[in-house]
């Protein structure tokens, strides 16, 4: 009985293993995408356009900037108490990886 209790089904120690902060990380971009070009096509067009994109790239800023400071403040605690430190880690490079890759693809989109 012991055994089954303490047995984690793959999905859940897959997602256990990543971080449920992570992956909401990841859902809030995927979701602000979209909601960002809903507000712009609401919003007035010619040269005042932009201003949702503008509130989504702002949105994403200050979510970012703390979810980054917050997770770099566990990783510092996790290795200073020598705790495991993978979700942490993983949480700090989120943002960063994010950036990379939207540059690169924007090099890669605007290639001539």
């Amino acid at each position: 009985m012991d055994d089954e209790t303490s047995e984690i089904p793959e999905r859940e120690g897959w997602v256990a293993r990543f971080g449920h902060r992570n992956i909401s990380y990841i859902v809030f971009v995927i979701i602000l995408i979209p909601l960002a070009y809903l507000l712009e096509a609401g919003g007035p067009s010619g040269s005042d356009a932009g201003g949702g994109l503008m509130a989504g790239i702002m949105l994403w800023g200050v979510v970012t900037l703390a979810f980054f400071v917050g997770n770099l403040g566990l990783l510092i605690w996790a290795l200073a108490k020598g705790q495991p430190a993978l979700k942490p880690f993983i949480a700090c490079l989120l943002p960063v990886l994010l950036i990379v890759g939207t540059l690169l693809a924007e090099e890669i989109m605007l290639r001539k």
